[in-house]
């Protein structure tokens, strides 16, 4: 529904002007003018002067150790009592081992240990020049397929990158595997970069050079 309607015409004078006017209302008179609904909200005006609630006025249910008890059936696996075929179990196992295959490890400095600040070396320090980086700045080492050699795959880096590394204290670390990429991604602040580099080339026994990537600067430093 219009609620103005413009009148356009020539600046030739204002003569015609009203007789303009005049035809134009004639012609629209067949059509309906309705004066526009009022808006009426869809919540009360007690709902709208105070927000909502952050919680939900129902509490979740609560099931309790008896509860479970007398129900036997529910810890049963499979519906209506069925059992699963060898197939089944095999390919839940098989998921189950890949889910805890992919999760990635954290290793967070404890409060209660002072990490001391490692001594850079000096090509180090002309790469930290050279593309203005921060000490605090976020940085990864990239480990690609040709970095482990001929005998071991990425899989096996990363099992040892693993284990290692729930012994070793390596500082601001945090690292993922990229199956895609075939790629481990080991991440650390710009400070501790290459005394994680050291550590990696050394515990894991890496051949050829890892590089150090920073997020749109590309790679910055090879070890």
């Amino acid at each position: 529904m219009m609620e103005d309607v413009v009148l356009h015409h020539r600046l030739e004078g204002s003569d015609g002007l009203s007789d303009l006017i005049a035809t134009t209302e004639k012609l629209l008179e067949p059509f309906p003018c309705r004066p526009p609904p009022v808006f009426t909200p869809w919540f009360s005006d007690s709902s709208a002067r105070r927000p909502p609630p952050i919680r939900p006025a129902k509490c979740a249910p609560v099931i309790n150790a008896a509860d479970v008890k007398c129900r036997p059936e529910a810890l049963k696996e499979g519906v209506g009592g069925t059992t699963n075929s060898p197939s089944v179990v095999d390919k839940k196992s098989a998921s189950v081992a890949a889910m805890a295959v992919k999760r990635s490890w954290s290793v967070l400095a404890s409060k209660s240990v002072r990490h001391r600040s490692p001594s850079l070396s000096k090509g180090f320090r002309h790469a930290l020049s050279v593309h203005a980086l921060h000490l605090r700045q976020r940085s990864k080492w990239v480990i690609s397929q040709h970095n482990c050699g001929a005998v071991r795959d990425i899989e096996q880096v990363w099992q040892a990158l693993s284990k290692a590394a729930r012994r070793a204290g390596l500082p601001t670390c945090n690292a993922n595997i990229q199956r895609e990429h075939a790629e481990i991604w080991v991440f650390c602040d710009v400070a501790y970069s290459e005394q994680v580099g050291h550590f990696l080339k050394e515990r894991l026994q890496l051949v050829g050079s890892i590089r150090l990537h920073v997020h749109k600067l590309g790679d910055v430093f090879r070890l």
